[in-house]
């Protein structure tokens, strides 16, 4: 689904001293055309693409690179993918489609793991009006029968991402290692007829870190750390760790490009760009305790 020729070429000598985040900064993002299929809303990126290409010129090998889960994953554990971009056939605000959807930051298999008992999950807000809008997180067991947690959350931004931290969750019981759980992220625009709602959806399974990954994080400086748990396919401290790193350093230009590598490794680079919610304002990391009135 999502194919590009990664294209090299033998470059003078000036060159190579030249930095990878740079070149990833001036060829790799791009902006897509609004369509109905996901594939018109993403940058294309070659998966087949080998490491050698990304040494030519004297480039080292990217630092971030992400072991990408298939969706072989979800036959194995006899599940149905979700979506991570909401489906415009929905009428959706009396048919306004705004530039970019709403996204969840997750792989293209809508599938990721993590070690944490109460993760944190990230979703891309639409450039539209957040005012009385909101939105619900809910999660469900692998059999999509059982609702285990469900929350209303008041929007504060918009063309942004935002995190939903579920240690801000105390109805939420803790994950379980090896069970995978379904959740559901959607957009209510009017509480009274959800015939508009937009919506993602995905899975998440905890994991138990082996001893070498343990001993490679703690050895490890924070800088580090996204590189270890992208190495080893951990999806969403992978991205919790770069957004730490982002809101601590906005103005780190390699943390940035590692950030907007990692996005263009699932395909979302429309949103590599776009502010993060949570490094300007305390109430998105408070949304699960705030009133729903």
């Amino acid at each position: 689904m999502l194919n590009a020729i990664a294209n090299t070429m033998i470059c003078p000598k000036n060159w190579i001293a030249a930095s990878l985040t740079s070149w990833i900064s001036l060829v790799c993002l791009s902006i897509s055309q609004p369509a109905q299929a996901e594939s018109s809303f993403v940058t294309n990126f070659n998966r087949e693409t080998k490491n050698e290409d990304l040494v030519k010129c004297g480039y080292t090998k990217e630092e971030i690179t992400l072991k990408i889960p298939d969706k072989g994953v979800l036959n194995q554990l006899d599940i149905t993918p979700g979506n991570r971009i909401e489906n415009y056939a929905a009428t959706r605000c009396q048919g306004y489609r705004p530039p970019i959807p709403l996204m969840a930051l997750i792989p293209q298999s809508t599938f990721g793991t993590t070690i944490a008992e109460y993760p944190t999950l990230y979703f891309y807000i639409p450039d539209v009006s957040v005012k009385n809008v909101k939105a619900e997180f809910s999660f469900y067991d692998q059999t999509l029968k059982t609702i285990i947690y469900e929350k209303e959350i008041p929007l504060q931004a918009s063309d942004s991402i935002i995190a939903v931290d579920l240690a801000n969750a105390p109805d939420l019981p803790p994950l379980e290692v090896g069970k995978p759980y379904f959740w559901y992220f959607s957009i209510i625009f009017d509480q009274y007829d959800r015939s508009d709602s937009t919506y993602v959806a995905g899975w998440i399974q905890r994991v138990t870190p082996n001893s070498p990954i343990n001993q490679e994080l703690d050895r490890a400086a924070p800088k580090a750390k996204p590189a270890i748990y992208a190495h080893h396919g951990i999806w969403y401290e992978t991205l919790e760790s770069l957004v730490q790193l982002r809101c601590a350093e906005p103005e780190n230009s390699t943390v940035a490009s590692n950030w907007q590598y990692l996005l263009q490794q699932v395909g979302l680079s429309d949103i590599a760009r776009k502010p993060l919610a949570q490094c300007h304002s305390a109430l998105i990391a408070d949304q699960f305790s705030e009133s729903t009135e």
